[in-house]
């Protein structure tokens, strides 16, 4: 219970003090009798009382002093840490492009994914050994640039996160959390990349295997599904944003991660688009929704579904 208040710097100080009273309370209480009375008797409550009064005095100046401290090192503490108002020093010393941003995004969902199901390591994991945090201190500089407004949301959003993910993690806190810097880091994204010349391309996301999700076989059958899932997506994105996630989060999904490998031997081309257009479908969804890019998106990664069943010699 005492360690519990005293996690906070008031609760510190209230800590200090009980022991502190007690201390006193206890050396009077269990010592001799003050001028010989009978202990507890009024003669005896009027000298105990006399007597400690004094050290209570000296033990409240004490945890007063003991408070100013303590606040004064949680404020200095927190501002060192991080100064949204001045921002934050990039990490990475990467480029700041659209491909690595969407990767970083795609990283958000899995995080808040892995801790709606319970995977509460997998989403702290995520977070510290992903690009995405990365991200958000490389980016703030040139979103300064443009908007320091919206640095500053950014910057505290990542902060909430942090925050939630310091030690027992809650798992709607560490969900929400994820979503929120998602979605400033979507905004940042349409400022820094707005107008001018566009950025380099990279492939991050896509510039190497993704791994496969199950052991399925890739099947004509599971692919001619598959495609069909897709083409749902894109007639369901408009209007129906719940059925257009439920359809895309199946095989639709999946088969995108499986067929990658096989896929890249025979033609990588075809297997970067694919994955490219699988994850601009989960960043359209996971941030701020746009039914128009889940559509158009849907529909190219069924072609290119039919292309590489094509290329592997799935589909005749």
């Amino acid at each position: 219970m005492l360690l519990h208040v005293a996690s906070t710097p008031l609760g510190a100080a209230l800590t200090v003090s009980i022991i502190f009273l007690l201390i006193f309370a206890m050396s009077f209480a269990f010592g001799p009798a003050p001028e010989g009375g009978r202990r507890f008797s009024a003669d005896w409550t009027r000298a105990w009382l006399a007597a400690s009064v004094p050290r209570m005095v000296v033990s409240g100046i004490f945890a007063g002093l003991v408070l100013a401290a303590v606040l004064s090192y949680g404020n200095s503490s927190s501002q060192a840490a991080v100064n949204c108002d001045r921002g934050v020093p990039p990490l990475s010393g990467q480029p700041v492009t659209r491909d690595r941003t969407a990767s970083a995004l795609l990283r958000l969902g899995e995080m808040a994914d892995a801790a709606n199901s319970g995977d509460l390591e997998s989403a702290r994991s995520v977070w510290l050994t992903g690009d995405a945090h990365n991200l958000t201190h490389d980016i703030d500089g040139p979103l300064r640039n443009v908007s320091d407004e919206r640095a500053r949301a950014l910057c505290e959003k990542v902060v909430a996160l942090e925050n939630v993910m310091v030690g027992e993690l809650v798992a709607e806190a560490v969900s929400e959390k994820a979503a929120g810097v998602a979605t400033e880091l979507a905004l940042a994204q349409q400022l820094v990349h707005a107008g001018g010349t566009p950025a380099p391309v990279i492939f991050e996301p896509c510039g190497k295997p993704v791994g496969a999700i199950g052991d399925s076989p890739l099947t004509e059958a599971r692919l001619l599904a598959a495609i069909e899932q897709m083409r749902q997506v894109a007639s369901l994105a408009g209007g129906d944003r719940a059925g257009a996630e439920a359809t895309f989060a199946g095989d639709a999904h999946n088969i995108t991660h499986d067929i990658d490998a096989p896929l890249r031997s025979r033609d990588e081309e075809i297997a970067i688009d694919l994955c490219l257009a699988a994850t601009e479908i989960e960043v359209a969804i996971g941030t701020n929704y746009d039914g128009e890019a889940v559509s158009a998106n849907a529909e190219e990664a069924a072609r290119l579904l039919e292309a590489a069943g094509r290329s592997l010699g799935i589909l005749q």
